[in-house]
């Protein structure tokens, strides 16, 4: 792929029983939009990160 084909964005997903912030290189909007959803109380969908994105408050679990 050639770098300005590549969309980035960060999703948050469960392995194990962790949930782990992955950096994922889709090969177009509908890769972004065919990722799974985030667990609860993570940002609810995949964004490219910086002071825009909506953290879910502090003391959620």
């Amino acid at each position: 792929m050639p770098a300005a084909g590549v969309h980035q964005v960060w999703i948050s997903l469960t392995v194990a029983t962790d949930v782990l912030p992955l950096l994922v290189n889709a090969c177009s909007q509908g890769c972004v939009d065919a990722l799974p959803e985030p667990p609860a109380h993570y940002v609810p969908t995949p964004h490219r990160g910086g002071p825009s994105v909506a953290q879910p408050p502090a003391g959620h679990l």
